[in-house]
């Protein structure tokens, strides 16, 4: 279990780390602004504004050369399995296993979708959405529950990519909520006010779980133990 030696102050940690690093909030911050904060993929425009997000959040496969490729693949997705998934508000921990599945269908479906086409050899070769793409398009729709991975990620986890694997990977992630919901209850917490508490008041539990997989899975970082961390608090 890769949880059980989380603290909240690692989840702070870790955000701010991520947040220094990497120039990612701000386009999510764009996508989230484009979209008034809720993507609709029937609307030609958000699903534009997704493909750039997607780019700038390294799915360099999907170009902008291929981006109308891209956003009728998406569509016809959308069309086929959106009412499959459960409400955008519900967050990850209050998800069953049927939802997992669903979700994980959802992700299997929209993973072997075409994302783009290539020529090689004077042949035309469909290039797909992918894992990487599949399951940050669902974060982006569903930013409460549906967790996003990476190749690094995968492979600390030794998963595939498929959509069996990525249940596990979400079934896993609903124990680290869980875990999380467990040391605020233990504090006096609630869950849904930890960014807040943590000075994240613009972030989602599931964001900050994301950075702290981000950070100590595809970066491999080491995070300093809470007796270390409230030494250095000790020490000003």
């Amino acid at each position: 279990m890769i949880y059980n030696d989380v603290t909240l102050s690692k989840l702070a940690l870790a955000s701010t780390m991520y947040d220094c690093l990497t120039p990612f909030n701000k386009s999510l911050a764009l996508l989230n602004g484009d979209t008034g904060g809720s993507i609709d993929l029937s609307n030609h425009a958000h699903r534009t504004s997704l493909l750039i997000w997607l780019n700038d959040w390294g799915c360099r496969h999907l170009s902008e050369e291929h981006h109308k490729v891209a956003s009728d693949s998406i569509l016809k997705w959308y069309q086929a399995k959106g009412d499959d998934l459960f409400p955008e508000n519900k967050p990850l921990w209050d998800l069953g296993d049927a939802e997992l599945k669903m979700a994980a269908s959802a992700y299997g479906s929209l993973k072997d979708k075409i994302g783009a086409w290539r020529d090689r050899g004077g042949r035309k070769v469909k290039v797909h959405i992918g894992p990487t793409a599949a399951s940050k398009i669902l974060f982006a729709i569903r930013p409460q529950a549906l967790m996003p991975w990476d190749e690094a990620i995968r492979a600390s986890y030794k998963f595939d990519g498929s959509a069996e694997s990525y249940y596990r990977y979400l079934e896993e992630m609903r124990n680290f909520t869980l875990h999380i919901e467990d040391i605020c209850k233990n504090k006096g917490l609630q869950i849904d006010g930890l960014p807040k508490e943590l000075g994240r008041p613009g972030s989602t539990v599931l964001t900050l779980v994301n950075k702290y997989i981000w950070i100590t899975r595809t970066k491999k970082c080491i995070l300093p133990s809470a007796k270390t961390l409230a030494r250095w608090a000790e020490l000003g």
